[in-house]
C-alpha cells in the first residue's frame, strides 16, 4: 500500500520544521508534497530540500489540496498532515496501514491528538476492538492527521463544497459514501499549534 503525503504551508516556518523532524524521525512514507501559500517568513526557502509546489500567493487549505492531489497519482492512501503537528506514535503509519489491512478499506483513520480542543472533538458514537485496534466511531476525525484512502480523498476535493467547510462536514461526506470515521486510540499524535490555523490560513 502506497501513500503519499500532502502538507499545506505558510509561514510559520519553525512549527513547519518541528513537524517535518518528528514525522522523519518516527514514520514516513513514499512521497511527501509541500504545497507553499506564498510564506514570507524563510518557510519556501527550507523547503527547497523537498518535493514542493509554490503557489505564490495564500489560495487557502481547499485550493492547495486539490492543487497537490492533481500531482499524486497511483497512491492507496493520501495523508493530510498539518504543518503544525508533532508525530508521537513511532511507526504509525505502518500501523495505520495494518488496520486496514485487516479491517478493510472503509475507514478515514486519525490517530488520538494529544493537545484535542474540546471545542473541536467529534461525537463518539462508541468504541470497539477491531483484530487487535482499539477505536472509537466519531462524527469527524481530526483534519490534522488523516489517512484517507485515494478514492474517496478524490472525490472529496473534487466535491469541494464539504472540504471547505471543514472537518465535521468532511465527517458527513465520508458517512454518506460509506467510509466510517474513526480514532485509533492507541495511536497518539499532538497538535502543537493548535488554535493557530486560522490565523494564518484560508479555506
Amino acid at each position: 500500500m502506497k501513500v503519499a503525503t500532502i502538507t499545506i504551508t505558510y509561514n510559520r516556518l519553525e512549527l513547519t520544521k518541528k513537524t517535518v523532524e518528528s514525522f522523519n524521525a518516527k514514520t514516513g512514507v513514499d512521497f511527501h508534497l509541500f504545497v507553499d501559500n506564498g510564506s514570507t517568513d524563510g518557510t519556501q526557502k527550507y523547503l527547497e530540500q523537498f518535493n514542493r509546489i509554490e503557489l505564490g500567493s495564500n489560495r487557502g487549505i481547499t485550493d492547495a489540496f486539490k492543487i497537490g492531489l492533481s500531482q499524486l497519482k497511483d497512491y492507496d492512501f493520501i495523508l493530510k498532515l498539518d504543518n503544525d503537528i508533532e508525530t508521537v506514535t513511532e511507526g504509525i503509519i505502518d500501523k495505520m496501514l495494518e488496520f486496514y489491512r485487516l479491517n478493510g478499506l472503509n475507514y478515514v483513520c486519525s490517530p488520538v491528538d494529544l493537545n484535542l480542543d474540546p471545542a473541536f472533538a467529534p461525537v463518539s458514537y462508541g468504541k470497539d476492538n477491531l483484530k487487535g485496534f482499539n477505536m472509537s466511531y466519531v462524527s469527524h476525525t481530526g483534519g490534522a492527521f488523516q489517512l484517507i484512502p485515494y478514492n474517496i480523498c478524490e472525490r472529496l476535493v473534487k466535491e469541494r463544497r464539504h472540504f471547505k467547510a471543514g472537518d465535521f462536514m468532511i465527517g458527513k461526506y465520508y458517512k454518506r459514501h460509506g467510509y466510517k470515521p474513526v480514532y485509533l486510540e492507541d495511536m497518539e499524535m499532538r497538535h502543537i499549534g493548535i488554535n493557530e490555523s486560522c490565523k494564518n490560513y484560508i479555506l
